[in-house]
């Protein structure tokens, strides 16, 4: 009549670590390492033996005893790149080619000639990019300079306009400026080419030059290129000033007579007069005139006397 305990259910025992272990040490004495070979479950199946082994943490290389500084750093290197997955690695080669193969377009489609230029032939293609520009105005030529008049009856353009867009323009490699007169020969050229345009009257017409007193008042200068903020300076004074370093000046009167110029704190720019041909006056920069004289190449001006 007494109770019976139930049977004892048949357990598998419990899975146990085996751990193998090498030991090594010299005669020399007192040096030994110990090393843990993979460990191994007793009494796992072999899909749960193969989920524990994947879950095993690796030993960077880098802590590898023994290993010279160099070493350690190569094997740093080594396990950021195994520790990077497989997806990353692939962008990252297909980033590297794709830069490669542009790199190699751009060469092959870079002009043969642009890679054997000289300086200046790669300060005129940086100056004038685009080539002859000359908005289809004549081009003319006197002692191995180009100009150009621009403008018409209808024309209002101001100093600082005329300035901007004989700027914008380009002749043979060269930028264009107002001009810069620097000889008699040189204005007297320049007004007979102003005389012959088109609507121009000499009664009523007046053409820009590239001089100005802007800077410092009373002392004129021409302004080209590499002189846009310092021009070069040939006049000093009102009327009764004189020439700087013996440049040539062709002052004349404005409209009510007066003699040029006459040092008026409004009037800083410089036109080429039609009713007094050929001479300058000093007029407010903000004023209209119908044309304006463009120079291309290094002006004469630039040059020491």
């Amino acid at each position: 009549g007494g109770s019976r305990l139930p049977p004892a259910r048949h357990r598998s025992p419990l899975p146990r670590r085996i751990h193998s272990t090498a030991s090594s040490m010299s005669d020399a004495g007192g040096f030994s390492l110990l090393k843990d070979d993979d460990n191994v479950e007793v009494g796992l199946t072999p899909n749960q033996q193969m989920r524990i082994n994947n879950g095993t943490t690796h030993q960077p290389r880098s802590n590898v005893l023994g290993a010279s500084p160099l070493e350690m750093q190569a094997h740093a290197a080594l396990d950021s790149c195994n520790g990077l997955p497989w997806k990353h690695l692939t962008l990252l080669y297909i980033l590297a080619g794709s830069a490669f193969i542009t790199a190699l377009v751009a060469v092959n489609k870079t002009p043969e000639g642009e890679l054997s230029m000289s300086g200046s032939d790669l300060y005129t293609k940086s100056i004038c990019p685009f080539g002859d520009l000359t908005w289809g105005d004549e081009v003319f030529q006197f002692d191995d300079h180009h100009y150009q008049i621009i403008g018409s009856k209808d024309a209002l353009v101001s100093w600082r306009e005329a300035a901007m867009d004989a700027n914008s323009r380009c002749y043979g490699g060269q930028p264009g400026y107002l001009a810069n007169i620097d000889s008699e020969d040189e204005n007297d050229y320049l007004y007979a080419k102003l005389s012959k345009k088109p609507h121009f009257s000499s009664n009523t017409h007046d053409a820009w030059i590239g001089a100005t007193d802007m800077k410092n008042e009373g002392v004129f200068s021409w302004i080209g290129p590499k002189h846009l903020i310092n021009g070069v300076k040939f006049w000093e004074g009102d009327k009764n000033g004189q020439a700087i370093d013996g440049r040539y000046t062709n002052w004349g009167q404005d409209t009510s007579g007066q003699s040029q110029p006459d040092s008026n704190g409004e009037e800083d720019c410089i036109e080429m007069r039609g009713a007094s041909p050929g001479r300058w006056n000093d007029k407010n920069c903000y004023q209209p005139n119908e044309f304006f004289i463009v120079e291309f190449g290094t002006p004469a001006t630039s040059t020491d006397h």
